[in-house]
């Protein structure tokens, strides 16, 4: 699984997700030839519309107006 010619694909991993390890997002990303990762530093499932303006941002903005975080990019 890589979607060759996919536009960027956003993945977001937590660091202290209770549910899904957060090495299975760096995994995720690393497969997908245009996958992007940004990183959420908590302990929830769920990172978008948690609690993080940061993270709720930067979704938004890859949902509404097609921008990626830069590779690599943390939020607390």
């Amino acid at each position: 699984m890589s979607a060759d010619g996919a536009d960027p694909i956003l993945v977001v991993g937590t660091t202290g997700d209770p549910a899904t390890p957060y090495e299975w997002a760096e995994s995720l990303a690393e497969q997908l030839s245009s996958g992007v990762l940004l990183t959420y530093e908590g302990a929830v499932h769920t990172a978008y519309r948690s609690g993080s303006s940061c993270v709720d941002e930067r979704v938004d903005a890859y949902l509404l107006d097609h921008e990626t975080p830069q590779q690599g990019e943390t939020c607390t």
